[in-house]
């Protein structure tokens, strides 16, 4: 609200104090006017030409030299008290505006610069449509002198801010000045640019102007107050202050808005947009306040006792109003686009930020599944899997419904049209796409659990059946129990041992398969040696009945008497009872599981060279095979043909032979054991290249899956490949079995000898698989001699030619041969699952040393070469695979010595042996050689020097001479 002050003190205080602020500032240019920008500005300013902007504009221009007059010069403030010249808002009849110059006698104390001050903000007050029409000017000097009429128009013709459409010169009244403006004006009329009306009076103006228009002392009826206008002008002039400030503030912003960052992390997001939220309403506040003083000033200038020259300052308030409204809801429009815009990008980052940690724990739940491949090998673990993978799949449920929503808000992100669709759409595809894999995995493994449990089931049932069969068997169990034993398999789906692998087989997965094959195996043999006893206990029910006879215990366990038992031998029998019994009927059983697995097992080997070797090695085969498998028979099979050449020719005959003593049993498996290890070390060897064969080929070719049909096997080749590996470990099984069941003496000596033997060839097996991973070797591992030991160790390796420090535990596989140890690095395994050896270091064993201990761990022993110029800290896993390598090596160095013991031994004996016949000649030197006997040297050497023989014979003579030793 504007205070109206009544007295000019108040006033000119005012003006002075409110001025002075605008005289400070003088920063913008008089042809600033109210207009609204033109669009290319994203700020909104208001300016009005009543305004300081044109005082300003003129205190510049008297800075330029334009009639100057230094700080002496007075402001527009005191320039509009004295009246010099007013806007009183009158307009001509063609609503021209209206400046007149009143007849105050003091227009000569103004001066140029003053002049141009006052003239710039009196043009000012009207209207730019009105401004831009032109003015009318009233020169009233009807008291003054001609010469004050010319001083004005002079003035007016140097400066005046503005169109001049015509000047109204109420020229002197007195006599004289009247004469003599009749005689110059017709002199000087001419020069002005503008038209020049010379009235003698006031009447005259009336046919340009209406009386309303003018003021009382011009004969008009316009009532003009100077001190209302000042006090009104003041008003306005701090609106439009406040209104360019406001303005200012406005423009900042939103340029301040538009250049902004608006940033990448969420939360920077949300701070920015409080930030600007809390400025935006504080602008609003005071646009608020701008707004209510506008309505102030306007209902104080529309007072109804105020004349009508304060209408066009009416009109100027209405019109600041208008444009503060204006500016109002652009910058509303402007926020409105922007805190939109602002959103929506919070939206967008918040949605992208959800989305990178949604598909980081997405993938990291698919590797977790991914990696749950165990299935377990028993029930109880089965179980315990199920319920981790069931706590799993309750955390990915958490996990797949947070990422639902976020793809839900990507949905509804997609549906605003700032929104890029395709970036939007593809984060939420690759949300629904992992989510689904993530579903299929944890689908997948429930369902593979769910068969593992049902397997492990069976498995469980089939291995409580087999333990009852072998009870069974062991026992005098009738016919009956038999077939109760066979009908209790139909429980749990076994009515045929081939349906019951196939359907076990279906179920199994990579590492439960070995264990189905050996259950499959276990029931496979079981059912076979039940149905035997089946089909003899019906055919002995069938006999008819003879008398009862007394027999001996002995007696009733040898059938015939070329099936004499050894297990009497060395009194193992003596004991007899019922305990006895027992463990005799169980090994006959053991040795009847024996005996017909192995008679199964030649069949097998047999069919399979019959079924596929045979045909694949047929002439008019040869079109029918794939490509790869041509000339490829050896590599496919291996050495198949001589496995099968000697079980069926020697091993079977062996056992049935032998099959009713059992000393005599284990006895065969000594004697075959170098067999044993040649032909399955070569097959074992050969697999990774016939599976490798075999990948190029799958199962699935026509040629093979014909082969198969035609044999009935319910399984492809692969699997019957696997035979001689299941077999060689399925002796050492049968072995403990005999062991178990066998009593003290001969007999258990010979299973231990024989299960030993078996034992040691399954380690030679493995040694050799694991001998022909090594790669890279510079010498041939033929000439090494028998590979004794292999295994993984930390090596720490110093070279004293190398001046460098130890180098630091490596993990290296080493292999001691009887001539050299090899030191290899182990590689990743390959397709097959197979370990590999890089050579990266060998040592003779002729030239190493060996420390048994070494400070400061058990496990570590050292290996060295003669001066300890090269070092090699071995660590073993335990002190107990050290001190087997400890003695192992030890042996090794103690038969070289005393091989080369004996070496040297047998040269020396060469050497004295020449000797003694050179000097048994001696007697008859320069005589005629006379016949010596040609034992005597030879026997000489024997008897008298002994020392040649000691390597061989312990018990040699230390007395004799030690001169001829070498």
């Amino acid at each position: 609200m504007v205070t109206m002050a009544n007295s000019p003190t108040s006033i000119e205080t005012q003006i002075d104090s409110f001025l002075e602020q605008f005289k400070r500032s003088a920063s913008k240019a008089m042809e600033e006017r109210m207009d609204w920008p033109d669009g290319t500005s994203p700020g909104v300013v208001v300016k009005s030409r009543s305004s300081c902007f044109a005082i300003e504009t003129a205190a510049e221009a008297e800075c330029d030299g334009c009639g100057s007059e230094g700080d002496e010069a007075r402001n527009v403030g005191e320039l509009l008290l004295p009246q010099y010249a007013l806007a009183t808002g009158g307009l001509a009849k063609d609503h021209r505006p209206l400046i007149t110059f009143p007849d105050n006698n003091n227009f000569h104390l103004i001066t140029a610069s003053e002049y141009r001050r006052l003239l710039l903000y009196l043009t000012s007050v009207p209207s730019i449509l009105e401004a831009d029409m032109g003015f009318h000017i009233i020169v009233d000097r009807r008291k003054d002198r001609w010469n004050s009429v010319k001083t004005v128009l002079l003035r007016i013709s140097e400066f005046f801010p503005g169109i001049i459409h015509a000047v109204y010169v109420l020229r002197p009244s007195s006599f004289l000045q009247k004469a003599l403006s009749e005689v110059s004006s017709k002199l000087f009329k001419e020069e002005f640019r503008f038209k020049v009306l010379v009235c003698s009076t006031v009447d005259e103006l009336y046919e340009h102007f209406e009386r309303s228009q003018l003021t009382p002392d011009l004969g008009g009826e316009l009532q003009y107050s100077h001190s209302e206008w000042i006090q009104q002008r003041i008003a306005l002039e701090k609106f439009s202050t406040l209104m360019k400030e406001t303005s200012t503030k406005l423009d900042d912003f939103m340029h301040e808005i538009v250049d902004c960052d608006m940033g990448n992390d969420p939360t920077q997001t949300k701070e920015l947009l409080d930030c600007q939220g809390t400025r935006y309403k504080a602008l609003k506040s005071e646009l608020s306040i701008a707004t209510t003083q506008g309505e102030d000033l306007l209902t104080q200038v529309r007072k109804p006792n105020l004349t009508y020259n304060i209408i066009s300052h009416v009109a100027a308030v209405e019109r600041l109003l208008v444009q503060l409204e204006e500016t109002e809801k652009q910058f509303d429009n402007f926020w409105q686009k922007h805190s939109t815009k602002l959103n929506h990008w919070l939206k967008f980052r918040t949605f992208l930020l959800n989305f990178k940690q949604m598909q980081a724990t997405l993938d990291h739940h698919l590797k977790a599944a991914c990696d749950m491949t165990e299935v377990g090998e028993t029930a109880s673990r089965v179980e315990s899997l199920i319920q981790e993978a069931h706590n799993f799949e309750k955390l990915c449920n958490c996990d797949l419904d947070t990422a639902s929503s976020v793809i839900d808000d990507g949905d509804k992100l997609m549906q605003d049209p700032l929104s890029s669709v395709d970036h939007i759409e593809s984060k939420c595809e690759e949300l629904r796409r992992t989510s689904a894999l993530l579903i299929d995995k944890i689908q997948k493994r429930n369902l593979l659990l769910t068969k593992a449990r049902e397997l492990m089931d069976r498995i469980d049932k089939a291995n409580e059946w087999c333990a009852t069969g072998v009870e069974l068997l062991a026992g005098e169990g009738g016919l009956l129990a038999v077939d109760k034993l066979l009908e209790d398999a139909q429980s749990f789906g076994l009515t045929a041992p081939e349906q019951f692998r196939d359907m076990l087989m279906q179920s199994a997965t990579q590492e439960t398969r070995a264990l189905v094959t050996q259950v499959a195996q276990r029931v496979e043999d079981v059912w076979l040696m039940v149905s035997v006893k089946r089909a003899s206990l019906q055919r002995a029910a069938a006999r008819p009945a003879r008398p009862v006879q007394s027999v001996p215990p002995q007696s009733a366990a040898l059938p015939t008497p070329a099936n004499q038992q050894m297990e009497t031998s060395g009194g193992s029998e003596s004991s007899g009872g019922d305990d006895s019994d027992v463990r005799r009927s169980r090994r006959g059983h053991v040795l009847a599981e024996l005996m017909q697995t192995e008679k199964v097992y030649v069949q097998e080997l047999g069919s399979i060279l019959s079924g596929y070797k045979e045909e694949i090695e047929k002439p008019e085969n040869q079109h029918l095979l794939p490509p790869t498998l041509v000339g490829q028979a050896d590599v496919l099979f291996g050495n198949l043909h001589e496995l099968f050449t000697f079980h069926q020719d020697v091993f079977l005959k062996d056992l049935e032979r032998c099959i009713s003593a059992t000393e005599l049993v284990a006895l065969c498996f000594v004697e075959k054991r170098e067999t044993f290890f040649r032909l399955y070390s070569y097959y074992c060897q050969n697999i990774p290249r016939s599976e490798r064969l075999r990948e190029t080929l799958v199962d699935t070719h026509l040629f093979l899956q014909a082969c198969q049909l035609r044999l009935g096997h319910k399984l492809p080749l692969a699997a019957y490949l696997l035979k001689p590996v299941q077999r060689i470990t399925k002796y050492q099984l049968l072995l403990k079995d005999l062991l178990r069941y066998s009593e003290c003496g001969s007999m258990t000596t010979g299973l231990q000898q024989a299960l030993d033997c078996m034992l040691v060839v399954l380690k030679c097996v493995n040694d050799s698989m694991h001998q022909i991973a090594i790669t890279g070797v510079p010498v041939d591992l033929s000439q090494q001699g028998e590979l004794l030991m292999q295994g993984s160790f930390l090596v720490v390796s110093e070279n004293k030619r190398d001046l460098r420090l130890r180098i630091r535990p490596r993990r290296r596989h080493i292999f001691l041969y009887e001539k050299a140890m090899l030191f290899c690095k182990p590689a990743t395994k390959n397709s097959h699952n197979k370990a590999t050896y890089h050579f990266k270091h060998d040592l003779l064993m002729s030239q190493i040393g060996l420390t048994e201990s070494v400070k400061g761990d058990l496990r570590k022993f050292e290996v060295w070469r003669q001066g300890r110029c090269e070092v090699h800290t071995i660590t073993a896993p335990t002190v107990e695979v050290k001190r087997a390598w400890v003695e192992r090596i030890k042996r090794v160095l103690l038969d070289q010595l005393k091989e080369l013991k004996g070496e040297r031994v047998r040269q020396y004996g060469l050497q004295h042996h020449r000797t003694l016949i050179q000097t048994s000649s001696w007697e008859v030197s320069g005589a005629q050689p006379r016949p010596q006997p040609p034992a005597a040297p030879r026997t000489g050497s024997c008897d008298a020097h002994d020392e040649p023989c000691w390597s061989t014979d312990p018990s040699d003579d230390d007395d004799d001479d030690v001169e001829h030793a070498p």
